[in-house]
């Protein structure tokens, strides 16, 4: 059964419907997220058929209601928990990748809130992966428990099989970084930041991706001489750095309140900025490849939250030539003028900026 929904400010009808089945067979395959996605973590199975709808990130983007894969198969009927109700299942293979979770995953919350005003007892599966404390994904569940402050939850365990009597698949509502659609989601993502307050302002800090570095990246997006950077701020500016990494999303969504001046470069943090409010400067060092798109992304983050912009472009350069890298999107940069930029964070700083 297909149940069609009909979301306010997006503009992707086609897209906007949920996949119901009844008697369906789950498997969390246990499939390592090392490599950034998740494609393949989870698997349904429904009348000997492999299912993708609400699986299959290509099939949910054309808004396709085909809910099959073509082939039949023989399918082992073993299972190892059986759940006699009807199931949520928040699911979306963007892997660990912050940004598009917050568009791509819950996105689909708006099909589930809507269905709770009619069956207010309706659960969310979600994969174990997703719902953990510990981690690049733990602002999954940390999220989910902000903006639901009583919230039913099923943990679809590592390499185990569900029998669950009906399963209701979302559609993806938007596919980031796609240009229109994503309002309501980020009203969403904004209800949540309102809930918490900053502490007192500080005048600036820097956001650091060597916690990233540090633990290892499925790409190689790397500032090369992002130490060099932080060594000027720190001397000249007195600006705290800030790795983002271990902060629970309730401090990362205060922190982004609680400073006059952020500076970070261009990446998947920069969602961060819809966190903010009035008072904050954004000041966004855009790398050569990632501005052209995310830069139109942060000025729209920056008008939903209500904090200032300021995007320094043409700051950088590629250290290799993309054609070298598996993902031409990934690249390793360097910043070509440390102290030109230096010259730019101290007008920042001293507010001269806004007055040239």
């Amino acid at each position: 059964m297909i149940s069609q929904f009909n979301i306010t400010g997006n503009p992707h009808r086609h897209r906007q419907f949920c996949t119901i089945l009844d008697n369906v067979y789950l498997k969390n395959t246990g499939k390592d997220l090392s490599d950034g996605s998740a494609a393949g973590l989870i698997e349904v199975i429904h009348d000997t058929k492999v299912v993708k709808a609400g699986i299959d990130k290509d099939t949910q983007k054309m808004g396709d209601k085909e809910v099959y894969y073509p082939n039949q198969f023989d399918f082992n009927t073993a299972f190892d928990v059986e759940i006699n109700e009807e199931l949520f299942l928040l699911f979306d293979d963007a892997g660990i990748n912050y940004q598009h979770f917050f568009f791509d995953l819950f996105g689909k919350c708006i099909y589930y809130d809507e269905l709770l005003k009619i069956n207010s007892g309706l659960k969310i599966g979600i994969p174990q992966e997703f719902w953990t404390n510990t981690g690049k994904n733990n602002h999954i569940k940390q999220w989910l428990e902000l903006y639901y402050p009583n919230l039913n939850v099923v943990v679809l365990e590592t390499n185990k099989t569900y029998k669950i009597a009906q399963i209701i698949l979302p559609n993806c509502l938007y596919w980031f970084p796609e240009g229109i659609g994503h309002d309501p989601i980020m009203d969403m993502i904004k209800s949540v930041a309102d809930k918490i307050q900053p502490d007192e302002v500080k005048q600036g800090c820097y956001i650091s991706r060597q916690d990233a570095v540090k633990y290892g990246w499925y790409h190689n997006r790397e500032m090369a001489n992002e130490l060099e950077l932080i060594s000027q701020i720190e001397s000249e500016l007195g600006y705290d750095i800030i790795e983002m990494m271990n902060y629970t999303l309730a401090d990362k969504i205060k922190l982004s309140k609680s400073y006059k001046n952020i500076i970070q470069q261009s990446s998947a943090s920069n969602v961060n900025i819809l966190f903010s409010c009035e008072g904050v400067n954004n000041i966004i060092l855009s790398n050569p490849r990632m501005g052209p798109w995310q830069n139109h992304k942060n000025q729209e983050y920056s008008i939903k939250s209500g904090a200032n912009l300021l995007v320094a472009d043409d700051v950088g350069e590629l250290i290799k030539d993309t054609n070298d890298l598996a993902d031409s999107n990934n690249y390793p940069w360097r910043l070509t003028d440390i102290s030109g930029i230096m010259d730019v964070l101290k007008q920042v700083d001293d507010g001269s900026i806004w007055n040239s």
